[in-house]
């Protein structure tokens, strides 16, 4: 099975060493997203949006519809913040959402209080 391995340099999007995509197949992995720094000082449901902005970008750029998202893993710093993570998720899916899973994490990249994960499919 062939695949690749897409690596990007820091920048304002990424504040992680970590790869952005793995393509292999139809799927594609994007690795965890956080929120930009200006969202990072809002509460938990502007952090998500900003999140799903950036999971958004990467898929775009990879070839991925947003209505193609199949799985997505939610880090949370405070795990009761989870109803309002889905009101974001509702917000910005606009009914079709990806499947997700919330995972409770101590502390996350930039004092960010939510990362999320992705996997998709392209057509």
């Amino acid at each position: 099975m062939k695949s690749n391995v897409t690596r990007y340099q820091r920048n304002n999007l990424t504040t992680t060493p970590y790869s952005v995509r793995n393509r292999d197949s139809q799927l594609v992995f994007f690795d965890g997203q956080l929120p930009d720094e200006v969202a990072t000082k809002k509460g938990i449901q502007q952090q998500t949006l900003a999140a799903l902005e950036h999971v958004s970008n990467v898929a775009t750029e990879a070839g991925v519809d947003i209505q193609n998202l199949m799985r997505t893993t939610v880090y949370l710093t405070e795990m009761d913040q989870s109803e309002a993570v889905a009101q974001a998720y509702d917000e910005f899916f606009d009914g079709q959402r990806p499947s997700r899973t919330f995972v409770g994490a101590e502390e996350l990249p930039g004092d960010a209080a939510v990362q999320i994960e992705a996997i998709g499919v392209t057509e």
